[in-house]
């Protein structure tokens, strides 16, 4: 089968990630995979990582970091213009969705479908993504989603067939706890670890204020801000600040924290805390919606409202001062993350494809 997956970039990020670590599975599997997206969007780290057996093809009209509605349409037509003949056409961030259906329905270039990656809360103030994630359903022939959550939120926006995929947990030969020995720390610190980047939505900001009102009553800890971005960060707690670590360092800084804390407001899935979990690592996190797959209150995390300091303050204080409850996340935690496989994801999201015929 030709699959083409259209991004809007190859930046470094979680969606990204998956949607790389798919086609590789699938290219693996005899597919012929073509990974379309705008020119100049293509991140070292990322290249790394696809396999030379998948095409990579870049629009002539560069990404910019905004664009106007006549950039916006420039764009949507170059990287149309750019998938190449295909059996599926396979849009991703929800504006790929126009060129999809410029290179299915002007050139028949292929069958469309939606790997449904995002959230209304990505497009806030953004009216015209926020309109094609409500109506762009109705022109795809489907879409796959990784999770329940995001199953809910798609389907009530407009009609269509939905097809759940998942997600799995990629590097499972990295993302692993190490023994005791190795874990704990020499000194008597207490480390909460933090990965995201500045953007509202991840919650940094009520993570540094609830670390504040953790720390008025615990001064032994220190926070690990680890980030792909190289935003200021002002902090009333010592910190350390980790730019774009290697997966061995993300592994590393995983199975050495004494509490990882996902603060997001929303998620289709979330990937970190199950690495998190995959690792041995307490995870406090958000009610952030995608994470219900996973996530279980008490049992492999504490889980928590969003946009509510307080309560995530609770929870972290919880988990760095009671051994007994710290124990029990560790030890669930990886269990859990054995569940999510790639291929058992790729299974799923290639019989749909195949179903589409």
């Amino acid at each position: 089968m030709r699959i083409c997956f259209i991004l809007s970039s190859l930046w470094l990020s979680g969606g990204v990630q998956a949607i790389v670590e798919c086609a590789n599975r699938l290219t693996t599997r005899g597919h012929q995979v073509t990974l379309v997206a705008p020119g100049g969007t293509l991140d070292p780290e990322i290249q790394n990582e696809i396999i030379p057996s998948v095409s990579v093809r870049q629009s002539q009209v560069a990404r910019r970091t905004r664009l106007n509605a006549v950039q916006m349409v420039h764009l949507a037509w170059s990287l149309a213009r750019a998938v190449p003949p295909s059996d599926v056409i396979v849009s991703t961030h929800t504006p790929t969705t126009v060129p999809g259906l410029l290179a299915s329905r002007l050139w028949g270039r292929g069958r469309p479908v939606w790997w449904f990656l995002d959230y209304r809360e990505m497009f806030a103030g953004r009216p015209y993504e926020d309109w094609l994630m409500r109506h762009a359903l109705r022109w795809h022939k489907c879409a796959l989603v990784v999770s329940d959550y995001s199953r809910q939120e798609l389907s009530s926006y407009s009609p269509g067939r939905i097809i759940g995929v998942g997600l799995g947990l990629s590097h499972a030969d990295d993302f692993r706890p190490l023994t005791v020995g190795v874990r704990r720390t020499v000194d008597s610190q207490q480390r909460i670890l933090f990965l995201g980047d500045t953007r509202p939505r991840k919650g940094l900001s009520d993570f540094l204020q609830a670390a504040t009102l953790v720390y008025e009553n615990l001064k032994n800890i220190r926070l690990l801000i680890a980030m792909k971005d190289t935003g200021q960060i002002k902090a009333d707690v010592p910190f350390d600040y980790v730019y774009r670590p290697t997966r061995t360092e993300l592994a590393q800084l995983y199975a050495t924290c004494d509490l990882f804390v996902s603060a997001s407001h929303r998620e289709g899935f979330g990937l970190p805390p199950l690495e998190a979990m995959a690792c041995g690592a307490p995870v406090v996190l958000t009610d952030s919606g995608g994470v219900r797959e996973y996530a279980r209150h008490g049992e492999n995390c504490l889980m928590v409202p969003p946009r509510d300091p307080g309560a995530l303050a609770n929870a972290m204080a919880r988990v760095l001062t009671d051994a007994t409850l710290a124990e029990r996340l560790r030890r669930n935690g990886p269990p859990t993350a054995a569940r999510f496989k790639w291929d058992s994801t790729v299974d799923r999201f290639e019989q749909a494809l195949q179903d589409l015929a």
